[in-house]
């Protein structure tokens, strides 16, 4: 007898993806989303690997689910510059404790840095563990 495979919403594997993409942990993603943490790590699995879940469904499907993942990361993306912006006003700022500030800071900056690497950019080659020379000409 064979598992019968769930089927989800394109809106979930939409937000999923974008969760992922934001840098969000797979445990975490799979209890907001309420899925098998399994489903999760697939799914990133195969983003990561170029082979979108996305690629698996029918391409009317693939253009919603992509309207709805661009769609997902612009209103999150504005609400993180929204956020930005108050976060740098001196009197808003001067209201926080300095815990709750170096808190803030350091989700920031994560934040963006994790953004930064779902940019992604070519792929940096691995490296060897052939001597390097710092001869001229070698």
């Amino acid at each position: 007898m064979t598992a019968k495979k769930t089927v989800y919403p394109p809106e979930t594997k939409a937000a999923v993806l974008a969760a992922l993409l934001e840098g969000q942990g797979t445990s975490k993603v799979a209890a907001d989303f309420k899925l098998p943490e399994g489903t999760v790590k697939a799914w990133r699995a195969r983003m990561r690997g170029g082979t979108s879940p996305v690629r698996q469904v029918a391409p009317e499907t693939q253009d919603q689910i992509g309207a709805l993942l661009l769609g997902y990361l612009h209103e999150n993306l504005t609400t993180l510059k929204a956020q930005a912006v108050l976060f740098r006003d001196p009197a808003w700022l001067a209201k926080l404790g300095g815990q709750e500030a170096a808190v803030l800071h350091g989700i920031m900056t994560d934040k963006a840095v994790r953004l930064l690497e779902a940019l992604g950019g070519p792929e940096q080659p691995e490296p060897t563990n052939a001597p390097v020379s710092d001869a001229p000409g070698a």
